[in-house]
């Protein structure tokens, strides 16, 4: 695969590294180890240098994640292979020595599914073990262990997960023995701590420090850099002579307790680790004749400033070649490396582009003057640790480019950090069909990102529901490209925010987890379907929402990787929609170098196997051009200026405390309106008798309540109440509540029985990784339903399900609720909707349909496919395949019922102006006895001619009314709102002829019609922009901005126009102190801190006009 999507690398002067090393160093970069500069204590020789003993030794495992995960896998020196286990506790993995021998140190490269709590045990008969170390409170990554013990047999013996998965370990190494002599120097240095065992691991001081040496291979192609900038992608090199040498300038002197050397498969069998106080007298730490490549680890204990690797001897024919010297100073915790705001540039002083209130252009092509290629490679992907963040970026200090971390997830801070709000899933907020509301969940998950220190928030994600069976199908919004659209850039708005980049997710076409990330998963869609149906949403979030950054998928889309894809990345999203902002790879998402690079993929996460060393010789061979080097990078600088990431000072970080009373407010808001009454045949709301006796039963009224999905999209909550307590809270102390979980439904029966109303609380689970078989209930859930209304004829059920789900008992119960996933106010939400307290307002964003044989991907072909995964139903997706097909749903899209009533009347539609928009408007009245409120819904039936689905969604507007009160909603189309995407010319149409509007309260409910007549056909070339008539205006996007506030800024927008008069300028969202000219000047001065969307608008005297989005940060 590689060669086929790298080719041949260029020749070289000396051998490069196995398969194996490569992928050690590039891909995982686990060891972040970080070189400081020591000086040795005087003392006595000792024993040091421990050796490794596990390697290629037989190992065993407790339980294995599947056949490509084997407990081998962990001992076999190659860190881009993995044991994973079950995901249940307690977990093992045991290495036999072969013989029983000292044990005096363990590493552990963990996966993100690392172990909280967890052992190191010793045996020699694999039977009686004895513990050698014991954690609880274990952060992930890489792990030092210092430990004294003998035996045979090693294992490492887990008790608590950090994550919902199993345990997952890249290499589980022991030593012991001695393989080198730590000496007592004479000069340079004074005594230094080393710490106790368990505790010798900090690895940040030295990282971006100055670093030089004796030679460089290839001209400085290998620079001493390489080896302190904590990216095991690039490698110092040296000629290839002895002796040679690399040192590192630590700035001051530190304790240190050991040193971590990373060998290229060019390492040293004869070295020394020296230090000093001044860079002249050097003392020798460490010293072995006997080196063996690989990776290192050498313990001591000293105190200095300098620190260097000293080679006498080579062990191959090639120079000494090193990806990394990481040195470890006393103390359990990860240094992180320094962030923004200081330094230099490229150490001639401070940093001019820090604070500047240039436009953000000019500070990137400032920066990238001073850049070396090095440092641009290391801008483009992840370092491999799991820690601080799932995701991380390393810092580069001499340019004052701040480290950033990437983390989960679309509901929340995920990942398993605590203290944070557990939102409900965005199935639940796009129920809401409220715009507003969403942008304020947006803006508590930013708030609670930016709190925890996060640069960059792993959501929203936004692909389509093509099937219900898909397993993240809670995970995302709707089967409608518009709604969809709506509310993800809305979410988007809100994360920006509070200086959160989003990063939307995943583009595109990944619509099922079975074979994800394979060829097997390879869809089949033809431009017309990718258009309309699977990008749409995509090209709105970053046109519309200026969302900094895009993920893309693990799909394959017309036999090529999303992740590769021209289609999608390239053309779809920085050709079509005017994306400035970058795409990085879903983790291990990218298949290649340099198709990924020249067709979009900017980041690859979580290492640097594909970007690190393949892009650098991809540049050397010109396979890849320095322009898109340059483009790459000036993508992630752009987004991290106009975020002013290189001002900030982060005060949160990951065990801060984020979660309050206004985001849990927030979060039962949503799943207060998110939540869809199905069916109401007048049991609800309660009252009256049936308000003081009520049976809660069923799997998901007691505390095992589906609040939340599975997967990357997991948060962990602060705090539920369960349905039974919150119903009995509110309730009150005079009312009779009881709990039966359903396990025994005879039981569950009487219950019901005796009780005035029965609320039957059911569901299913949804996984990342895993699709449904089917969108039935279990068959003793189903049969709980059945017995339960039998028994008692006032029964309503309460689903919490992930996507659409059948009912066999619909006619049996007086009641329906769709609750979803509702996060951690799943009980308080639902007490306030069976009560009253909250009249239901949710409207489903998915169609239900009666059969598992009703939905558009109902052959074996489609889903899942065998090899190929046809779309063959095109653009007859949800709704629009019921329609066709002229199949009756169970319930339809937009559909859900309300306390009260109401009625549409009014329609007007208006003709096109001439930015081709018409205003259509409708009354809504509320003819019940109830407040409440409507979401009044528009659709659009284009000419037949056109070959468009009958009718479209491309509008909604969520009005509040007393009874008997009115209000009128008013709609704008535009002419992309009319088009279709033209396979001949590659281009969006909007033809000429009579286009049918419908106003109702959903898709199968639209009282109110009309026509719009466009006279002449028209072409609207992008997703934001207006149609082409006698003149056209197009705005220059700034791409960004950020400046310091108080302080005087001034920023002229330019604008492109072609006939008509000289356009007026107008913008919405400036920063509070700001304003525009007409004449398109934006100046003034800002007085507040924080993140604006900002929309610049021009319009000409012939009425076309052009709108531009981006982010401007007051820092």
């Amino acid at each position: 695969m590689l060669q086929a999507s790298f080719g041949a690398p260029p020749p070289l002067r000396r051998r490069r590294p196995t398969a194996a090393q490569t992928r050690l160093a590039a891909l995982v970069g686990f060891v972040l180890v970080v070189a400081l500069a020591l000086v040795a204590t005087p003392r006595a020789a000792r024993a040091a240098g421990p050796v490794l003993l596990s390697q290629g030794k037989p190992a065993i495992a407790s339980s294995t994640e599947n056949a490509g995960t084997p407990a081998s896998a962990a001992v076999d020196g190659n860190d881009a292979t993995r044991w994973s286990s079950a995901a249940a506790d307690p977990q093992w993995l045991q290495v036999d020595l072969g013989s029983s021998q000292p044990v005096t140190q363990v590493v552990l490269h963990w996966e993100a599914a690392y172990a909280k709590s967890f052992q190191i045990q010793v045996s020699d008969n694999a039977t009686t073990w004895t513990g050698v170390y014991s954690t609880t409170t274990a952060t992930g990554g890489n792990q030092t262990l210092n430990v004294s013990g003998t035996g045979r047999y090693v294992r490492v013996y887990g008790t608590a997960r950090a994550t919902q998965y199993g345990y997952s370990l890249w290499e589980f190494q022991v030593f012991g023995g001695s393989g080198g002599t730590t000496t007592g120097g004479t000069t340079g240095g004074t005594t230094g701590g080393g710490g106790t065992p368990g505790t010798c691991g900090n690895s940040g001081a030295a990282t971006g420090r100055p670093a030089t040496a004796s030679s460089t291979q290839d001209a400085g192609t290998f620079p001493a850099s390489a080896a302190f900038d904590g990216n095991n992608g690039t490698r110092w090199s040296s000629a290839a002579a002895d002796p040679q040498w690399v040192q590192v300038d630590l700035g001051s002197s530190q304790d240190i307790c050991g040193v971590t050397l990373n060998w290229e498969a060019a390492y040293g069998t004869a070295y020394q680790i020296q230090t000093s106080d001044n860079g002249s007298t050097w003392a020798t730490a460490y010293s072995t004749a006997a080196g063996t490549g690989g990776t290192e680890t050498r313990n001591f204990t000293a105190h200095a400033r300098y620190l260097r690797v000293y080679g006498t001897q080579r062990a191959t024919q090639w120079g000494y070649s090193l990806w990394e010297v990481q040195v470890l100073s006393p103390g359990g915790g990860q240094t992180e490396p320094p962030g923004g705001g200081t330094g230099g540039d490229g150490g001639n002083g401070v940093c001019p582009w820090v604070g500047s209130t240039a436009p953000v252009a000019d500070r990137v092509a400032q920066v990238l003057s001073h850049m070396t290629q090095a440092q641009k490679l290391t801008m483009l992907h992840g370092n491999g640790a799991a820690q601080p963040y799932i995701g991380n970026t390393d810092a580069i200090p001499p340019l004052c480019i701040p480290a950033m971390g990437f983390h989960d997830g679309p509901s929340g801070v995920g990942d398993g950090f605590g203290g944070v709000t557990q939102l409900p899933a965005a199935v639940s907020s796009a129920a809401t069909w409220d715009t507003g509301l969403q942008k304020q969940y947006g803006t508590v998950a930013g708030a609670e990102f930016a709190g925890k220190g996060a640069d960059v928030a792993l959501g929203p994600t936004m692909n389509i529901v093509r099937d219900p069976r898909w397993g993240r199908a809670f995970e995302t919004y709707s089967e409608d490209p518009y709604l969809s659209a709506q509310m993800a850039t809305a979410n988007i708005q809100g994360i920006q925010s509070q200086g959160v980049m989003a990063q939307a997710k995943h583009v595109a076409v990944y619509n099922q987890e079975t074979n994800r990330n394979g060829p097997a998963d390879n869809a089949i869609v033809d431009q017309r379907t990718l258009h309309e149906i699977y990008l749409p949403a995509f090209q709105a979030a970053v046109s519309k929402g200026a969302s900094a950054s895009v993920m893309c998928a693990y799909s394959t889309v017309n036999g090529v990787y999303a992740c590769q894809n021209a289609d999608l990345l390239k053309k779809g999203l920085y050709q079509e929609a005017g994306f400035n902002g970058f795409v990085t790879s879903d983790w291990g998402g990218a298949h290649s170098t340099v198709d990924a690079a020249n067709n979009g993929m900017t980041v690859e996460m979580p290492g640097g196997y594909f970007y690190a060393d393949f892009l650098s010789q991809a540049l050397a061979s010109g396979q890849v051009s320095q322009a898109t080097l340059d483009t790459m990078v000036t993508r992630v600088l752009t987004q991290m200026f106009s975020f002013g990431i290189f001002e900030k000072h982060k005060t949160g970080n990951r065990d801060s405390v984020v979660t309050s009373a206004a985001h849990q407010a927030t979060a039962r808001q949503v799943a207060e309106q998110g939540s869809v009454l199905l069916k109401n045949s007048g049991v609800l709301p309660l009252s009256g008798a049936a308000a003081t006796s009520i049976a809660v039963i069923g799997p998901d009224g007691g505390a095992g309540v589906r609040s939340v999905g599975g997967g990357s999209a997991t948060a962990t909550s602060s705090g539920t109440k369960a349905p039974i307590d919150a119903i009995k809270a509110r309730a009150g102390a005079g009312a009779t509540v009881t709990y039966n979980d359903g396990t025994d439904v005879n039981a569950a029966v009487n219950a019901a029985r005796s009780a005035s109303v029965a609320v039957v609380c059911v569901g299913y689970g949804e996984n990342e990784g895993t699709d449904l078989g089917g969108i039935d209930l279990s068959s003793a859930q189903n049969q709980l339903v059945q017995q339960v209304a039998a028994a008692n004829p006032n029964t309503v059920v309460v689903l919490n399900t992930g996507s659409a789900v059948t009912m066999p008992w619909l006619g049996q119960v007086k009641g329906v609720i769709e609750e979803w996933y509702a996060g951690q106010e799943v009980g308080t939400s639902l007490a306030a909707l069976l009560f009253g307290d909250v009249n239901p307002s949710g409207k489903l964003p998915v169609t239900f349909p009666a059969s598992l044989n009703d939905v558009p991907a109902h052959t074996a072909a489609q889903w899942p496919g065998s090899g190929n995964v046809q779309y063959s139903e095109g653009l007859k997706v949800g709704y629009r395949w019921y329609d066709a097909q002229n199949i009756a749903p169970l319930f339809p899209f937009g559909f859900g019922l309300s306390y009260t009533t109401f009625s549409f009347s009014g329609l007007q539609v208006g003709a096109l102006d001439g930015s081709g928009n018409a205003t259509v408007s409708a009354t809504v009245t509320n003819t019940g006895t109830r407040a409440g409120a409507e979401i009044a819904q528009l659709y659009v039936g284009d000419p037949a001619s056109t070959g468009e689905p009958a009718k479209q969604l491309k509008g909604f507007q969520r009005v509040d009314l007393q009874p008997g009160a009115s209000a009128k909603v008013t709609f704008t189309v535009s002419a992309h709102d009319l088009a279709y995407w033209n396979t001949t010319t590659s281009a969006w149409t909007t033809p000429a002829g009579a286009y049918q509007i419908m106003v109702g309260d959903s898709s199968r409910n639209l009282p109110l019609t009309g026509t719009l007549t466009v006279a002449t056909a028209m072409k609207a070339a992008t997703v934001g922009a207006s149609a082409t008539g006698a003149s056209r205006v197009t705005v220059v996007n700034p791409q960004g901005m950020s400046s310091p506030a108080d302080t005087s800024v001034r920023l002229v927008v330019a604008v492109k126009a072609t006939g008509g008069a000289t356009p007026v300028f107008s913008a919405t969202g400036l920063p509070a102190g700001l304003a525009i000219s007409r004449d398109g000047v934006i100046s003034g001065t800002p007085g507040r801190a924080g993140t604006s969307t900002v929309s610049v608008t021009a319009t000409d005297g012939k009425g076309a006009a052009d709108t531009a989005t981006f982010v401007w940060t007051v820092t």
